[in-house]
This record gives C-alpha cells, structure tokens and sequence, in this order.
C-alpha cells in the first residue's frame, strides 16, 4: 500500500512527466532522464530543474517498481513530496516578471541634468534610471557610469545642473546596458539573462519589463540586480533551500 506522500509524490511527477513529453521531440518511448537531458539544452527551466527532475525519476521508479511483500520499500519523505510540487509549479505555471511590472516606473528624460538624476536616485534609493528622449528609450543611467563620467572630467569644479544627462550615456561604454523583456517572461528567464551575461563579461545592469518586450513599448517594470535574492528565493533552485 502506499502512503499519503507516495500518492502526491507520483501525482505531480506525472503531471511533471506529461510537461516534460509535451516539450519534448523524442521518439516515444525515450526514457525520462534522456527527455531532460535533451531538453535543458535548450529550455531554460528544464535546464534549472534537470538534477531535480532526474532524482525524482529515481525515486519514481523505486516506488513503483520495488516492493517488498506488497509494501513500497521507499516512501518519500515530507521534503521530497513538497520539492515535487514545487517543481511540478515552477514547471507548469512558472512564476513571470510580471510581479515587478507596477505600471509607475519612475525615469528620466535624456536632456534632463546630471544634478536632478542624481537627486532623485538619491531620494529613492535606485541604482538606475531608464532614460528616455524624444526618440524614445535612450539608455540606463547607473551609480556606475555616472561615477566613470565625473572621474573622466578634468575639474574639481562641477556645476551638475549644467550637464544633461545625455551627455553621461554618451561617455558610457557600453551606452546601454540594459534588456528588455514582456511581462509573461518567466522569472528563470530573467534570472538566465543576468547569470549568463555576467558570466561573458558584458553584465545587465537591469532587465526592462515592458508591454511587448521591446524598448518602443510602454514601460511597465524594472527588476534590477538587488532583486535577484529575491527571484532566487521565490525559484527555490538549489534543492538545498
């Protein structure tokens, strides 16, 4: 007989099996490791969750196919059935960016001066600004570059509200060093932008939320790199958390 956990546990792995099938351009009949492996090639959330998805296929299979006098020999315990779910969630209703999409995001207009942007950055706490001109999306002002720009300058003397701020995206290198993104892009997706990016050497400062994922749209959100403890709590990566 199996317990209350077994049942949950098989649940959601043919719940997780089905997802993992409808991804998948393998043959019927490719065992569900070989599924996964495939997949996380491609799929970035496969890809977070592939030791995870192979371990519970283990565990699936000494459930269902070894039993001892009737009795399964192994019984998941209260963690393994509750990271099952977890998953199984991640999965098949991933949570997206859209929780960082407030519809107010503060920004700033490229021929606006330095002394403003940085007051405001002050007052607010934001390491970032989005830029925006008559053209439309102009760039990201950060503590970064605005910090490379004055160190740039040949004076002790600087009158910030006589310097625009389209002046300091121009002294930037990269100019721009944000993406965009649309609101039902998943949170592992975001998370996969800023880890890889790092991980070339060209970092992204912050990922734009807007109504269609290009910079021409409406600007909804802004999710920046102090957020990503956060994501990472929310993703529950690590089987360890």
């Amino acid at each position: 007989m199996m317990n209350q956990n077994s049942t949950r546990f098989l649940e959601a792995f043919v719940v997780i099996e089905a997802y993992v099938a409808s991804l998948s351009s393998a043959a019927k009949g490719v065992p569900f490791v070989a599924q996964v492996d495939n997949l996380r090639q491609t799929d970035q959330t496969v890809q977070a969750y592939a030791e995870d998805l192979k371990a519970f296929a283990r565990l699936r299979n000494v459930i269902v196919h070894e039993r001892g006098g009737g009795h399964v020999l192994a019984e998941p315990n209260d963690w393994a059935v509750e990271r099952i779910c977890h998953v199984r969630d991640m999965l098949v209703q991933p949570p997206t960016v859209a929780i960082f999409a407030i519809n107010n995001v503060m920004t700033i207009r490229s021929d606006d001066h330095l002394g403003a942007a940085s007051r405001m950055m002050y007052e607010q706490h934001y390491s970032q600004l989005p830029v925006y001109g008559d053209a439309g999306y102009a760039g990201l002002l950060t503590i970064r570059n605005i910090t490379y720009w004055l160190g740039a300058q040949n004076t002790t003397m600087l009158d910030l509200t006589q310097v625009r701020v389209a002046a300091v995206l121009a002294h930037t290198e990269p100019a721009d060093t944000a993406l965009f993104v649309a609101p039902d892009a998943s949170l592992v997706v975001a998370l996969h932008v800023f880890t890889t990016h790092s991980r070339r050497g060209n970092p992204v400062d912050a990922i734009l939320i807007s109504a269609d994922g290009t910079a021409a749209s409406t600007l909804l959100g802004i999710i920046a790199l102090a957020d990503l403890p956060a994501i990472a709590e929310r993703l529950r990566l690590s089987q360890e958390n």
